[in-house]
């Protein structure tokens, strides 16, 4: 019974989202975070996220060391969880790993060089092509090389295989989880407890200053 809500929840969500997968994940995180002072928003919009706070936009924005033209540019950054004017972890959403996976790595490593925000991929693992469904993850015994490289560079990939977006996947097939690759239903839990952790470090900021 509990598996048939679930498959009910996930449909009215995919009509919710219209589709676009980047939707469907803000509307999955959000239900998840009602209660908590947490809100996934979008990320895209550099303007938009200023205009919301200013505080924000200057944890978000990465300085340029070379450039006279600009001291700053916003990474790729489709959704943001956020909890008050502090941002918590920044989620990457691709249906595949065809969608510039290469581009989600680079902005991980750049926020995880230049500020504490964490960078998460979130992907239905829309497998890798032809006529039959295949993870593009592997397994945690025999990874790919995408999968090795989401352990160096990413907090986490976490994946719901839902069938609008993981084309020729049968009853039975799934992503390998374990390790970096974990389910989505996991991503709210570790959103409050990143959170907290971040609360408590920005506290201690101001009580030295």
């Amino acid at each position: 019974m509990a598996e048939e809500e679930t498959v009910r929840e996930r449909q009215s969500r995919v009509v919710r989202s219209g589709g676009k997968w980047e939707e469907y994940v803000k509307l999955c995180l959000n239900e998840k975070l009602k209660g908590t002072d947490i809100e996934v928003i979008y990320g895209k919009a550099e303007n938009a996220i200023k205009e919301r706070s200013q505080t924000l936009w200057e944890f978000l924005s990465l300085p340029l060391k070379a450039s006279m033209i600009r001291d700053s540019v916003w990474g790729d950054i489709e959704l943001v969880a956020v909890k008050n004017e502090i941002p918590i972890v920044v989620i990457s959403c691709k249906t595949s790993l065809h969608g510039r996976f290469t581009e989600t790595l680079f902005w991980s490593l750049l926020y995880r060089m230049l500020s504490r925000i964490k960078v998460v991929l979130a992907t239905p693992d829309g497998g890798r092509g032809g006529e039959e469904w295949k993870s593009e993850w592997g397994t945690p015994d025999e990874p790919t090389k995408d999968r090795l490289l989401a352990e160096s560079y990413l907090h986490g990939v976490y994946v719901e295989n839902v069938e609008v977006w993981c084309k020729n996947i049968k009853p039975g097939q799934g992503t390998g989880l374990g390790g970096i690759v974990r389910p989505l239903s996991g991503l709210p839990k570790e959103i409050i407890k990143w959170a907290e952790e971040t609360s408590e470090i920005y506290s201690h900021r101001k009580k030295k200053v």
